[in-house]
């Protein structure tokens, strides 16, 4: 008979890597967590969310010598950790095998802030970029519409707006009255709602949410449409979540790196910004938990998909809404920034009443944030079941 096997000791070594491996463990398992933690509690935990699919790939690394060294249970509980975290980058909302038609609706949300070219380069580029892609429905942020006043006999328009309704054939379609992000009574949105003419979508109500949990510059802002498409309602939130304002804590040159004692305004900037945001978010979240059609969500969430705040609107209304940007292949539609992007903060989520038939996030050069582009139909009706006749 076989002498079974000795287990492996836990020899010094191997106490010293598990040490060394820990802070790579404890930041998977807090950002796989982060979703589910209140933010104005828990800000911490959404700062070290952002981070985690490098902290993932970093754990891949780490559980190799686990593998080769035959800890099993310490090899389980990663392996389970990291099967955690690939299910939800991807895993429940992948593309079914429908494609693209000609009748599907074409949803793109965009973040055009006017920076960096002059006026009228960022004008033809957006013209070109609309004309290439031909949304439907076309849900900006960062691009301001201040209303008609007595002393305004026209809306002031950011260019990136003015060009789209005046050089295309697209109509910008805003409510009466707008909340703007300096207070909640001020005329003026950075969310506009762009319907292109042919598309065969009516517009039947609009309303700007005064959500702000501070008024300033940088509070949240949404703007809800309902609108009939293909015969069907639906309601679409355009979105813009609060963000750090500027200059950004990163860029900030009062804080040094090299330099503790600054350490501490840089992370209260943080806490604050993620407790209002939070706020914010929730209060946009109670209107969608009060919808009755199918709802469309887009916008600059200023959050990863592994942040508290991107869970709150996915699931508002007990839906389970799938993420279009998640088909897009290996990147899973990073989006921030443009030019080199790291993390996916912009979303176009979408009730299980539409079918998403293709999504993309186009690299584009005149705007700091990839746009997401995603095509969309309604779902066959399930067919009626006759029941037996009782006679």
């Amino acid at each position: 008979m076989a002498e079974p096997r000795p287990r492996p000791r836990w020899t010094l070594g191997w106490v010293v890597y598990a040490l060394v491996e820990a802070p790579v463990f404890a930041a998977v398992a807090v950002g796989v967590a982060a979703p589910y933690l209140p933010p104005r509690a828990f800000w911490w935990a959404q700062l070290v969310a952002i981070g985690l699919p490098y902290a993932a790939w970093a754990l891949v690394a780490t559980t190799l010598p686990w593998l080769l060294g035959r800890r099993w249970r310490a090899l389980a509980v990663h392996a389970l950790l990291l099967v955690v975290v690939v299910w939800r980058a991807g895993g429940p909302s992948r593309l079914a095998s429908a494609e693209a038609g000609p009748g599907d609706l074409v949803v793109t949300s965009f973040n055009l802030p006017q920076s960096g070219p002059s006026a009228e380069a960022l004008g033809d580029s957006v013209v070109a970029y609309v004309e290439a892609t031909e949304p439907d429905l076309l849900l900006m942020q960062d691009a301001r519409v201040e209303a008609r006043s007595p002393r305004r006999r026209r809306a002031s328009e950011a260019v990136q707006v003015e060009v789209v309704h005046t050089r295309l054939p697209y109509d910008l379609v805003l409510p009466a009255r707008l909340a703007g992000r300096r207070s909640g009574t001020t005329n003026a949105t950075d969310v506009p709602f762009f319907v292109r003419r042919g598309a065969g979508i009516e517009v039947l109500d609009q309303r700007a949410l005064a959500v702000g949990a501070e008024p300033g510059l940088d509070a949240s802002l949404a703007l809800r449409t309902h609108l009939r498409w293909d015969g069907r309602e639906a309601v679409v939130y355009n979105i813009h979540l609060r963000s750090f304002g500027s200059p950004k804590p990163w860029d900030d040159p009062a804080v040094s790196k090299r330099s503790p004692s600054t350490w501490l305004p840089y992370l209260r900037s943080y806490r604050t910004v993620y407790a209002q945001r939070g706020i914010e978010t929730e209060r946009i979240a109670r209107a969608i938990d009060e919808e009755t059609l199918p709802v469309i969500i887009g916008g600059d969430f200023n959050s990863t998909a592994d942040n508290w705040s991107y869970r709150r609107l996915r699931t508002a209304g007990g839906v389970n809404r799938i993420d279009a940007a998640q088909a897009v292949g290996p990147g899973w539609g990073r989006t921030y920034r443009a030019d080199r992007p790291l993390v996916r903060i912009d979303f176009v989520l979408v009730d299980p009443a539409f079918e998403v038939t293709s999504a993309a996030t186009d690299a584009v050069g005149f705007s700091d944030h990839r746009p997401v582009r995603t095509t969309l139909r309604w779902r066959e009706p399930a067919e009626a079941t006759s029941e037996p006749d009782p006679q």
